[in-house]
């Protein structure tokens, strides 16, 4: 996919300090494997619901734009004895019951997302419609359904799969797609042609990037922590997004690099361990970002 990008004349001063939300799918449970050697001689894990709504709470009350529970989210680790793909939407309604703040659940433009759609209706959970494959017309009927329930809704997909699909029929229907795309270049083709196509319709569509990012004091820490991070497996859930490996200035240079080169809107932190992480986004990364866009309008 190549499309002619016209230079922006746009300052930095121009640029808001992007909202930053956080994708809680590391909490859920992990699956086990019942033909390996361990298998079932290991009792059910159920993810720990108290745990998940402190950090969601946290997060969107200490100035995270959003809450998100991803495809991989699971709430028990059997998951060959029960369908566990409504599992995000499940643990999202729960959380509204007892907070406020915008919570997405992560769904397919299938029977699930239908299902989806009724179980969120009156309830504030926005659903994330995951796109893996080239027919988009499920994908739209879900949003259409969506919009007309007046259930908030976003789309994900990968720069793989936006090279592959019709991005102005997609463009032409939402307000918010979420990107996974490592390279900034390519992610600003793919919300070129998407805010292209929105603008013909007279809408305003965001585009959020995810960022994997692990902080610490310096660089080498991150870089540790990081290579742990990957000899467990815990970065599984992070597979094919930008990555940060730092300290709050890097994070912040990334943020800031990608909003000036017009790759993203606003941003998806994928964190790498909780709540170390968590903690680094709304105590480090926002007050900086913040302090930045401060200073340069003093100037």
């Amino acid at each position: 996919m190549t499309i002619q990008l016209p230079s922006s004349s746009q300052s930095r001063l121009s640029f808001k300090v992007p909202s930053i939300s956080i994708d809680l799918s590391s909490l859920g449970v992990e699956v086990f494997d019942s033909a390996s050697d361990f298998g079932e001689d290991f009792p059910v894990e159920t993810c720990n619901l108290p745990r998940l709504a402190s950090m969601t709470s946290a997060a969107l009350s200490d100035g995270l734009a959003a809450v998100t529970l991803g495809s991989s989210f699971l709430l028990r680790s059997d998951l060959h004895l029960r369908d566990c793909r409504l599992d995000a939407v499940r643990a999202s309604v729960k959380l509204t019951s007892k907070i406020t703040g915008p919570i997405f659940a992560s769904v397919t433009a299938d029977s699930v997302g239908e299902a989806a759609l009724e179980a969120v209706k009156d309830t504030g959970v926005g659903l994330e419609i995951l796109v893996t494959g080239d027919d988009l017309g499920p994908v739209i009927s879900l949003i259409a359904a969506a919009h007309r329930d007046g259930t908030p809704v976003t789309v994900a997909l990968t720069g793989e799969t936006a090279s592959r699909i019709d991005l102005t029929a997609l463009g032409s229907v939402l307000d918010r797609v979420r990107l996974r795309e490592a390279d900034p270049h390519s992610a600003r083709e793919i919300r070129y042609s998407l805010r292209s196509a929105a603008l013909e319709q007279g809408r305003d569509l965001q585009v959020v990037s995810d960022l994997f990012m692990i902080v610490s004091g310096c660089a080498m820490d991150a870089e540790e922590r990081a290579n742990l991070i990957s000899a467990i497996g815990a970065d599984r859930y992070a597979e094919g997004a930008a990555r940060v490996l730092g300290t709050v200035h890097d994070v912040a240079d990334h943020i800031e690099s990608w909003t000036d080169l017009g790759a993203a809107d606003a941003f998806t932190i994928l964190p790498g361990s909780l709540p170390t992480d968590l903690a680094s986004t709304v105590c480090g990364v926002l007050p900086l970002l913040r302090a930045r866009r401060s200073a340069e309008s003093a100037e």
